[in-house]
């Protein structure tokens, strides 16, 4: 019994040693977690005596073009003697901080049973918004409509593109939301308002009532 009891010890230290190089191996195998982690090195270079610091370049990125989209429209609705539907879908761009660049489609229909009247107009604009203030806007715009006029010559009535230069202002009203910003009461002046007339009798074929337009924007 004596002479295996040598033998055996040396057996128990052999499995020791081979315990623990395989506990080694294992561990260099297995998956580092910490290296797969973003590492920040931050290396701070002390100001010498009499040094300035260095300024930082500074680059202004431009915003992408989905956060510079605003859309929206206006509308009108008029009922009475003469029933005039106004609808005005509206495009814009951010061109800079302040000003708004755009354009939009028209359609008017005008309805009068006792002058006997059912027009339908249609167009389009383009537009220019500058805040001048965070509640006032200015706003300049021209607008081509197809209009209808009698021709009392042939005894029927007639088309004609027409163009409207305008220039106002608004008060607007933030609202916040992703494309549209505000809505704008806004007050246009019409600048060929006088000139824009039927050709056989003398009278306005413009479809507004005056030289000045009132409309309320979503924008």
């Amino acid at each position: 019994m004596k002479r295996f009891l040598p033998v055996l010890m040396a057996i128990l230290a052999l499995s020791g040693v081979y315990s623990t190089v395989l506990a080694q191996n294992t561990g260099y195998y297995e998956k580092d977690t910490v290296r797969q982690q973003p590492r920040q090195t931050t290396i701070e270079i002390p100001e010498g005596e009499g040094r300035k610091p260095m300024a930082k370049p500074q680059s202004e990125v431009p915003l992408p073009l989905l956060d510079r989209l605003r859309l929206g429209g206006s509308f009108g609705l008029g009922f009475g003697t003469v029933t005039n539907i106004n609808l005005s879908p509206m495009a814009g761009l951010n061109l800079t901080d302040k000003l708004v660049g755009g354009v939009g489609v028209t359609y008017m229909w005008l309805h009068s049973k006792r002058f006997n009247v059912n027009s339908n107009y249609y167009g389009g604009r383009t537009f220019l918004m500058y805040s001048l203030l965070p509640m006032v806007t200015l706003q300049a715009e021209y607008e081509g409509l197809n209009v209808e006029y009698f021709d009392s010559v042939d005894r029927r009535y007639v088309r004609k593109w027409i163009g409207s230069p305008l220039i106002g202002g608004a008060y607007t009203q933030p609202l916040g939301g992703p494309f549209t910003r505000g809505v704008h009461m806004t007050l246009l002046y019409n600048l060929r308002y006088q000139n824009q007339l039927n050709p056989f009798n003398g009278q306005n074929i413009s479809p507004y009532s005056s030289p000045f337009v009132f409309r309320v924007t979503f924008l």
